[in-house]
């Protein structure tokens, strides 16, 4: 079940639990570059149950595979097909515009996932 939640006065999308203690494993990914993606897909693949929330400061996912590979170079920017499967699977949810800090505390993330992984630059 899926609810609105204020983070700082921004409203952002989450999902309703219970507890921590339930049966799915339940991942952020903080980040939504490669690393971040391919952290994402790898979670999906191992745990049959885990439920994977990517969060990203920017509206749109891949990072800088979306916006930082030169038009030279089709072979990298392939990987962006795979970066949708993922995004396609029922388990994962992409919320952009998420600032770390600002807009949900690391404090609030480790309420909400048993795990929180970070892959994001400092700019």
């Amino acid at each position: 079940m899926n609810r609105w939640a204020n983070f700082n006065g921004r409203r952002w999308i989450s999902r309703c639990f219970s507890s921590l203690s339930s049966q799915s494993l339940r991942v952020c990914v903080v980040g939504s570059g490669p690393a971040g993606f391919y952290t994402a897909e790898k979670m999906l693949k191992a745990h049959q149950g885990a439920e994977v929330d990517i969060i990203d400061r920017l509206p749109t996912p891949f990072g800088l595979v979306r916006s930082g590979v030169a038009p030279d170079h089709p072979e990298t920017k392939i990987v962006v097909n795979q970066f949708s499967r993922v995004a396609l699977n029922e388990r994962f949810s992409f919320f952009g515009n998420v600032s770390l800090g600002s807009s949900v505390s690391l404090s609030e993330l480790r309420e909400m996932y048993h795990v929180v992984r970070y892959f994001f630059d400092e700019t």
